[in-house]
């Protein structure tokens, strides 16, 4: 009896530290793995930290504003350091005006900010070209193929939306390629 009764014992405590030590056991493993990950390098985040206060993003942000248009149509914008390449395919039209908001520019510092625009098409169709910002219109290029570089001032924490202009006094019959680089100028 005494005997049975130790047997008993046994098989209750086995059954009660059984799953105990299945999870200490199961520890033993997860804490080490758990610590080697928490180890590991993040360089990932590193690219986003700034570093005494200097913020990499550019004091000048350009986006695309999108939309969908019959004559202005797979609009692209490539962004480099302080330069952004827009382009659009400008489709066959009739002998009309027509305009588009194409980019927003924003200024992000504390400081006026000064924008320059250079923009010509690859043919010439007697089209005159133009950005329009804030109601006043930049003459980018003319019915002869005549380009114009212009600049637009940014006020401190601000931002505008530059709308795309063409005018045509006869209709063109295929489509042609526009591009546009708008450039952030150093202030000195």
């Amino acid at each position: 009896m005494p005997n049975q009764k130790a047997q008993k014992f046994k098989n209750f405590v086995g059954h009660i530290l059984e799953p105990f030590a299945l999870g200490v056991l199961a520890l033993l493993f997860i804490i080490p793995t758990i610590t080697v990950m928490n180890l590991s390098p993040i360089t990932k985040k590193l690219k986003d930290l700034n570093v005494l206060g200097v913020n990499s993003q550019s004091s000048v942000s350009v986006t695309l504003v999108g939309g969908k248009h019959d004559v202005f149509t797979e609009e692209n914008l490539n962004k480099n350091d302080n330069t952004s390449d827009y382009s659009t395919k400008l489709n066959k039209r009739a002998a009309d005006s027509y305009s588009k908001p194409i980019l927003e520019i924003k200024n992000n510092t504390e400081q006026v900010q000064t924008v320059s625009f250079y923009g010509q098409t690859l043919n010439q169709t007697q089209s005159n070209i133009r950005i329009i910002v804030d109601d006043k219109t930049y003459k980018i290029q003319d019915d002869r193929g005549q380009t114009y570089p212009q600049e637009v001032t940014v006020l401190p924490s601000s931002k505008v939306i530059v709308f795309l202009a063409i005018e045509n006094l006869t209709g063109i019959q295929f489509s042609e390629e526009f591009d546009l680089q708008v450039k952030v100028v150093e202030n000195l």
